[in-house]
């Protein structure tokens, strides 16, 4: 649980705890049998008053949104953490059940809401979006816990929501280290909390549920705190005023700033102010004509919003290394989801652009020109070869057709996948087409996946060119036996004094060993193990009251071998 699903890089609470110092202590028998204990404890209610006040208080971050205004943010303690997300995952199946068709907002399901209230707005023929003004932190506090514990489906919450809610929590605002305000919290949940969406929609769910029956010509569907209507224009505003009224008794007040209508014929009941020709619903375009120039500029707005992370990855001093992560982790995720919301007719521009600015991070990473084989080869997944740059306006064509059949787009993509590398397979001969099998072997492609491994600049844009199939040294430049020094020369040059390989090793060998003497290791190099033994193994590591041996083995696929196999 605290491997897999705590977040990465998650800031601390007032205690300090973070995922990362946790993790290592899980590692340690002992120290993980002590984390145990304490979750049991925690899970049993078995917590202290004075641990408790602490795990409830939090520092109250205050972020500006696009509108001016400010979104408040209390950051969680891990332990909390912890304790939720094993609790959530007790009550997942039931969470599902429960919210079906109606509760998007736990699961991850962002993309299933946008194309149920499409469907909804075409058959209905009017959709109104209601927001519910500071809703995480307006809601009664009371309603929540008396639908928690209203229902022995959610036992498993009971005793982490009365320890994380059942009394008033401390909120702190901090500046530059010191307490300047603190302040109670007694209503709604915060946001941050792990459980906070949970008992979010477990507390509005009844009253949701209640509005389906009472009118059946409607369709409602909800994300935490915002909620959709689709119904025929003429009942719009008869609907929408029912689930205001709903929604306050909560104490939820609709923000009527935000209230967006769109309708395809007939008069509709609702305020002149109200009616759009567009609206954006949770993170998508929607408009009464589906193939409207107004989605696809606001697609191609949406994507342009990229170009600033994209120009701080390529102009900031930023390491090749955090770049390429940068791209892979922040950048190519929100192209993603446009392509997965809306139709090719709108995406195909906004993927294009977004595809050639890829290239030019790419071109920035291996410092030279981009070639069309380069980016060939940059396009495949890792496993097959390449560097997981997928060209988007080719995913654009078949994404929003995936949409809700489990498993479609990844067959689909791995199939394109795999006609492109056969098809440069086809293209290689020689030396090429040896590293470019040998790029798909496992562990090959770790420099780009795995962030803990780390290399400097020039080091990786070295790999990235040897990856990509791209000359590494300068065109011209000749090997210290005369001959060109291209890739395939450099590792494989017979008339150097040692063989290019052997040179590497030792020093990767060196290189290896210094590092463990630094962590406080003895290494002996190249040691007999026994005096009868002709093994001698690369590095001989000593420590306290073990030691381990290892060897550095250094190849290169485009050599030609000793010997051919029958």
């Amino acid at each position: 649980m605290i491997e897999s699903r705590l977040t990465r890089g998650a800031a601390p609470d007032l205690d300090g705890w973070t995922r990362e110092l946790v993790y290592p202590l899980t590692k340690d028998k002992a120290l993980l049998m002590e984390i145990t204990a304490i979750l049991t404890d925690m899970a049993n209610g078995n917590v202290a008053p004075e641990v408790a006040h602490r795990l409830r208080a939090t520092n109250l971050t205050v972020l500006r949104k696009p509108n001016k205004k400010f979104r408040p943010i209390g950051a969680e303690c891990v332990w909390a953490k912890t304790i939720s997300l094993m609790a959530v995952e007790a009550v997942m199946p039931a969470l599902k059940t429960c919210f079906k068709n109606l509760q998007y907002g736990v699961g991850n399901n962002t993309e299933l809401a946008i194309e149920k209230v499409w469907q909804d707005f075409h058959i209905k023929g009017g959709v109104a979006m209601l927001d519910g003004r500071n809703a995480y932190n307006a809601i009664s506090r009371t309603a929540i816990l008396s639908a928690v514990y209203g229902n022995n489906t959610w036992s498993p919450l009971w005793r982490v929501t009365r320890l994380l809610l059942g009394t008033e929590g401390l909120v702190g605002f901090y500046e530059k280290g010191q307490l300047v305000h603190s302040w109670t919290s007694t209503r709604g949940v915060r946001q941050g909390m792990v459980l906070g969406p949970v008992l979010f929609s477990i507390g509005t769910i009844a009253t949701l549920r209640q509005l389906e029956s009472s009118f059946p010509n409607a369709s409602f569907t909800a994300y935490l705190d915002d909620v959709t209507v689709a119904a025929p224009p003429g009942m719009l505003g008869q609907v929408c005023e029912a689930t205001s009224r709903a929604m306050r008794a909560l104490g939820i007040e609709t923000n009527e700033d935000k209230t967006e209508v769109l309708h395809t014929d007939g008069p509709v009941d609702m305020p002149a102010e109200y009616i759009r020709p567009f609206a954006r619903v949770l993170g998508a375009g929607i408009a009464n004509d589906p193939e409207s120039e107004l989605i696809t500029q606001f697609v191609q707005r949406k994507a342009e919003e990229t170009d600033r992370l994209f120009r701080a990855i390529a102009e900031l001093p930023f390491a090749k290394h955090t770049q390429w992560r940068l791209l892979l982790v922040s950048a190519l995720p929100r192209v993603t989801f446009l392509l997965r919301t809306h139709a090719p007719v709108h995406t195909r521009v906004a993927a294009e652009w977004f595809d050639d600015r890829v290239t030019g991070v790419l071109g920035v990473s291996m410092d030279g020109p981009v070639t069309k084989r380069t980016r060939d080869i940059a396009a495949l997944p890792v496993c097959r070869g390449g560097c997981g740059l997928r060209r988007q306006k080719e995913i654009a064509e078949f994404a929003y057709a995936c949409l809700g059949e489990k498993g479609k787009q990844h067959a689909l993509t791995d199939k394109l996948d795999a006609k492109h590398q056969g098809d440069l397979y086809e293209a290689l001969q020689g030396p090429d087409r040896k590293v470019f099998v040998s790029n798909t072997a496992a562990g090959a492609g770790r420099p780009l996946t795995d962030p803990q491994v780390h290399a400097d600049d020039r080091g990786f844009s070295t790999y990235i060119r040897e990856r990509l199939l791209v000359r590494v040294l300068p065109e011209g430049q000749k090997c210290v036996c005369g001959a060109d020094a291209s890739n395939e020369h450099v590792h494989t040059c017979t008339r150097l004094q040692q063989n290019p390989r052997t040179t590497r090793h030792d020093m990767i060998n060196m290189t290896f060993a210094n590092g463990l003497r630094l962590c406080g290791f003895q290494c002996g190099m190249e040691p007999r193990l026994t005096e009868a033994s002709r093994r001698r193994p690369d590095i001989l590591i000593v420590g306290l009251d073990t030691y381990a041996i290892t060897d550095v083995t250094v190849t290169y696929a485009g050599r030609v071998t000793a010997y051919v196999s029958k």
